[in-house]
C-alpha cells in the first residue's frame, strides 16, 4: 500500500472502531474504549511500521537485514543507550552479529539505523509538551552513547484532532485545529542532524505526517503553502515542512548513512 491508501486504512479502522464500540469481534462499553483497544493492538500503527520497511527496501536495502522482518511485529531490536534501553520500531542491521550485541554497550550499534514511529489523533494539544519531550529524550538517550548512529522519526498528527468525549457516544467528531504550526516549529527543531560532534538531541531525519481525516480521503499536506491556503497555520507563519514529509524520508538516512559507513545497507 502507498502513503495515502495506508492513511484511509487508518481512518476507516478507527472511525469504525468508534462507530459501533467493536474491535477485533469483541463489544466495548462505548466508542473510546474500542479505539483504545485498536491503538493498544498496534494494528493501526503498524501500517506505517511496514511502510517505512518497504520504502528501505525500494531504495535497495536487503529485506535481510530489516528488523522486525517485513509482515512481521517482533522482534523489535533493543538497543542500550546512555540512559536506558529501548525496542526500536524499525531497525537495520548490516551485520546479524549486532542483533546480539545491540543492547550492550558495544560501539558497533552505530551501525544500526533505526527509525520510531508514532501517531497521536486524539488529545494532542494537552499532550504536546509530553509527546516532544519524550521524542527528543529518545534521540538524547541513542546519540550520547553512538553519536554516528542515524536515527528516524516518524510522526503522525492530524489537523484537527478526534474528540474523546464525542467517542463515549460513539461519535466521530473532530475538535478544532490542533497545534500544527507548534508542531512544525518543534519538529524542525529537533530535524537534520549532519555533525555527529553535536546537537546529539536531533534525529538525522524526522517526517512529520500531517493528515486532514475529516475529509472522506484523508489529506496528506505536504508543504506550508498548502496548509496557509486552508487556514490551518497564519499566512505570516515562518515554519517550513522542508525536508520534513515522506519524501525521500528514506533516501535521506540511508544517504547519511552512507556518508558515516559508506554503502554497507544495499546490496
Amino acid at each position: 500500500m502507498n502513503i495515502h491508501q495506508i492513511l484511509l486504512q487508518i481512518k476507516t479502522d478507527f472511525d469504525r472502531a468508534i462507530k459501533t464500540a467493536k474491535f477485533n469481534g469483541k463489544n466495548y462499553a462505548n466508542g473510546n474504549k474500542a479505539k483504545e483497544a485498536l491503538i493498544r493492538s498496534q494494528k493501526i500503527i503498524n501500517l506505517i511500521h511496514e511502510f517505512i520497511k518497504n520504502e528501505f527496501i525500494r531504495c535497495g536495502v536487503p529485506a535481510k537485514m530489516i528488523f522486525p522482518p517485513i509482515s512481521k511485529s517482533k522482534p523489535e531490536i533493543k538497543i542500550k543507550g546512555f540512559l536506558k534501553s529501548k525496542n526500536q520500531d524499525v531497525s537495520i542491521i548490516p551485520n546479524k552479529r549486532l542483533v546480539s550485541l545491540s543492547n550492550t554497550s558495544s560501539s558497533d550499534n552505530e551501525k544500526i539505523l533505526s527509525v520510531n514511529i508514532r501517531s497521536q489523533l486524539s488529545s494532542l494539544a494537552k499532550n504536546i509538551d509530553t509527546l516532544y519531550e519524550r521524542t527528543f529524550a529518545e534521540a538524547l538517550n541513542l546519540h550520547l552513547s553512538y553519536a554516528k548512529q542515524c536515527l528516524g522519526e516518524v510522526y503522525l498528527i492530524p489537523t484537527h484532532e478526534y474528540d474523546d468525549k464525542a467517542m463515549l457516544q460513539n461519535r466521530v467528531v473532530f475538535k478544532s485545529i490542533s497545534k500544527i504550526e507548534d508542531y512544525i516549529r518543534m519538529f524542525q527543531a529537533i530535524n537534520n542532524r549532519r555533525e555527529t560532534n553535536q546537537n546529539e538531541y536531533k534525529y538525522e531525519r524526522v517526517c512529520l505526517l500531517i493528515v486532514d481525516f475529516r475529509q472522506k480521503t484523508p489529506k496528506l499536506y505536504g508543504t506550508t503553502d498548502e496548509l496557509k491556503n486552508n487556514g490551518l497555520i497564519p499566512e505570516e507563519s515562518k515554519v517550513s515542512l522542508n525536508n520534513l514529509t515522506i519524501n525521500n524520508f528514506a533516501e535521506d538516512l540511508l544517504s547519511i548513512y552512507k556518508d558515516r559507513f559508506g554503502n554497507g545497507l544495499k546490496v
